[in-house]
């Protein structure tokens, strides 16, 4: 998939996905079956306190396959400039359940990046726990990463995060600690429109072992349909 392809296909999601269209809502395939798609345009690219398009805005698009007992597929595509990449496809499986007021997600993802850099390409079973007490607007959650490839640039992620619903906007906080590599602190504000979800983060970096820290300031429009 070329970086000029994400963009058509995201204008032509955005441009079914009117009130008045299939792709406006998730498409039921069957009774516990359901296809859904996503897109979005990012001021920037940061994962994990990481720079992926070197300052640009980016295009991102996805589809996500929900099976019985809480399984799903799913797959996203972004623009990316890393060494000779211009393109970063996830592919992802995994499992959600919900006991009482708590979350589980266990999941694998595999990110590869077409071209002659194959050994940029990571992978990493990602473990999920959130709870959110039922008619409360807040919620604490904790995500572990554990790396599955032993490229230099990969390691272990461990995330604490807070979110609050402020009715007008909700509010996400998180700490990211990515092994010899990142600490990452975010704080994220957003609300959803009729016709996207805007979100406005600020994304602030302890390069470990770098002498100079970064801060990123990013607003995201996306959409779920």
């Amino acid at each position: 998939m070329k970086t000029k392809s994400i963009n058509i296909l995201l204008f032509f999601l955005i441009f079914f996905s009117h009130e008045d269209s299939a792709l406006a809502k998730p498409i039921k395939l069957s009774e516990d079956m359901e296809l859904s798609f996503n897109g979005g345009y990012m001021s920037r690219y940061v994962y994990r306190g990481l720079d992926q398009n070197k300052d640009r805005s980016t295009a991102y698009v996805g589809a996500d396959l929900s099976l019985p007992m809480g399984v799903y597929i799913g797959t996203w595509a972004a623009e990316v400039n890393q060494a000779t990449a211009t393109e970063e496809i996830d592919i992802y499986f995994g499992i959600h359940q919900s006991v009482k007021d708590f979350n589980f997600d266990i999941s694998y993802l595999e990110a590869r990046y077409p071209g002659e850099r194959q050994s940029l390409n990571a992978a990493e079973y990602n473990f999920k726990i959130n709870y959110q007490p039922q008619m409360k607007p807040f919620s604490f959650g904790y995500y572990l990463a554990i790396e599955d490839t032993g490229n230099a640039v990969g390691s272990d992620y461990k995330e604490f995060n807070i979110a609050y619903d402020f009715k007008l906007f909700n509010f996400f906080t998180s700490y990211g600690d990515w092994d010899a590599i990142n600490k990452v602190k975010t704080f994220e504000i957003s609300k959803s429109f009729s016709l996207f979800d805007l979100s406005i983060s600020r994304i602030m970096t302890d390069n470990v072992g770098a002498t100079a820290d970064e801060t990123f300031n990013i607003i995201t429009l996306s959409k779920n349909f």
